[in-house]
């Protein structure tokens, strides 16, 4: 069945398949919620004070989104979530002040992992075909030149 579709159509197709892929995910970051996964910062760090704790009893406001500690950070200690997690979020509480907690993901990092995934995957993609067209074009030549060879014996 593929093989009696014209390369116009595959093209045409494949562009559509591709279209519908960008659609599907664009229409999935627009609905899907902002933070599925909880914090995991429930369980206290020896490091971690009460006062660093401040998030569990108070209400808080999110002054900046989750962030990795820089290298600095983990060895000092300084802010005593880094200690215990790879990544902080600055934080307001409402009585306590400003602290940090440890979360589990940065949204940014992670978004830019996954575009420079796709774009591997897009290389990958581009080299496969190229070769497939180069091994195409090898075996047209082939069979060309043996056509012509017998053509030429009298065949």
């Amino acid at each position: 069945m593929i093989e009696s579709c014209s390369k116009k159509r595959m093209i045409i197709a494949i562009a559509c398949l591709i279209g519908l892929s960008v659609l599907v995910l664009i229409i999935e970051n627009e609905l899907a919620p902002s933070d599925t996964r909880p914090h995991t910062h429930t369980t206290p760090h020896p490091n971690v004070t009460q006062r660093e704790m401040c998030w569990i009893r108070e209400e808080i406001e999110e002054l900046e989104e989750c962030q990795p500690c820089t290298a600095l950070e983990t060895q000092s200690g300084s802010p005593a979530v880094c200690s215990a997690g790879r990544y902080r979020q600055k934080i307001k509480c409402i009585k306590t002040g400003v602290v940090f907690r440890k979360c589990d993901r940065v949204v940014w990092l992670e978004e830019q992992h996954f575009w420079i995934f796709e774009g591997v995957m897009s290389v990958v993609g581009l080299v496969g075909c190229l070769a497939t067209v180069a091994r195409q074009r090898v075996l047209d030549h082939r069979v060309v030149q043996r056509i012509q060879r017998q053509v030429a014996a009298g065949v």
